[in-house]
């Protein structure tokens, strides 16, 4: 058994939600950006702001348009702020204060922001559920 096994522990944690969905997001074209507000950008590590979601997914198509010599280019982007289940809560792990407000004001600019817990279940099968559904699934079964 490995260092980091923990018997009691049931449900899976925050990083492995994240790990497994950003896996899945990758498997249907998604390229994953993780937000790191408080990393050391001086030597160039991490972007962000307070209360900004954990991970950026942004998604490329270009549709040709061979008639005017043209392609356009779009990008499907989505934030997420992962959260898990936590033994002796309610239901999940609740965002802050901070992070409800980015996530509003995002999502007053038009953005597409998802909070676990929230938008979807905080779990990996709730996750997988709400985007089978969500309409931005192209190929993932």
């Amino acid at each position: 058994m490995g260092a980091s096994f923990k018997p009691w522990r049931t449900a899976p944690t925050e990083a492995q939600i994240q790990q497994t969905c950003t896996e899945l997001l990758e498997l249907d074209g998604w390229r994953a950006l993780r937000t790191d507000p408080v990393s050391d950008r001086g030597r160039g590590k991490g972007f962000g702001e307070p209360g900004m979601a954990d991970h950026l997914y942004v998604r490329y198509q270009v549709v040709e348009a061979p008639e005017l010599s043209l392609s356009f280019r779009f990008a499907e982007v989505i934030w997420i702020e992962w959260k898990c289940i936590r033994a002796g809560r309610k239901a999940s792990t609740k965002a802050t204060q901070h992070q409800n407000a980015w996530h509003q004001a995002e999502r007053a600019r038009g953005a597409l922001t998802l909070i676990a817990g929230v938008d979807f279940p905080a779990t990996i099968e709730g996750f997988e559920s709400w985007y089978k559904a969500s309409g931005l699934n192209r190929r993932i079964k």
